[in-house]
């Protein structure tokens, strides 16, 4: 019985390494993401308003499809439903088939996301009971420095893998609205283009 608990014990240790390394990798990750998040949000409030007047100008008659693709600063993946423009003035029913795509774009960017929520709490749990072993066998021994530092080893990744879940978890809600308004609005674009058109 002894020897199994010595090689779960062996594989639990060599565990910990590894884990700090990802959970650092993850971290870094985060704050890559964290950067294209801020510059994302700085750059949609402008788009989201030339969305906006263009939708008031085309349900009214003033303006036509054509129009939207001459726009500039669209947000999101309005602005890469833009970018296909020729090809869907050339053919409509492309359109449907862009929007499609841009909604698995979506969901993939979004499920990256999810990743980082799931995965950094996990690796922040893994961090905290790994060193739970050594520091317990430290305390049985009276070794206090021993114990001490695995409970620092401990508690530092449980902060780590909360703060990379949490960092995730609000970027994945904020882009989770923004990507639901972006393709509502393509959607809109597609019912236009099967009804004939603008003006």
């Amino acid at each position: 019985m002894n020897v199994f608990v010595d090689i779960l014990y062996s594989i639990s240790s060599f565990l910990l390494v590894p884990v700090m390394v990802a959970l650092l990798l993850f971290l870094a990750w985060g704050l890559l993401e964290l950067g294209g998040f801020l510059r994302e949000r700085s750059t949609r409030k402008d788009g989201m308003e030339h969305w906006r007047q263009f939708e008031r100008r085309i349900l009214q008659g003033e303006c036509s499809l054509e129009d939207f693709f001459s726009m500039d600063s669209l947000p999101g993946f309005l602005a890469k439903f833009q970018e296909e423009g020729p090809s869907i003035l050339r053919k409509p029913i492309y359109a449907a088939k862009v929007s499609e795509d841009l909604e698995i774009a979506a969901r993939g960017k979004l499920g990256r996301m999810s990743v980082g929520i799931r995965i950094g709490p996990m690796l922040g749990l893994m961090g905290t009971l790994i060193p739970m072993g050594p520091a317990l066998l430290g305390l049985s021994r009276g070794d206090m420095e021993q114990m001490a530092q695995n409970l620092a080893v401990a508690f530092s990744t449980t902060v780590l893998g909360l703060l990379v879940g949490g960092l995730f978890f609000v970027m994945s809600l904020s882009r989770r609205r923004w990507y639901a308004m972006d393709l509502v609005a393509v959607d809109f674009l597609c019912r236009i283009f099967e009804e004939g058109g603008g003006k």
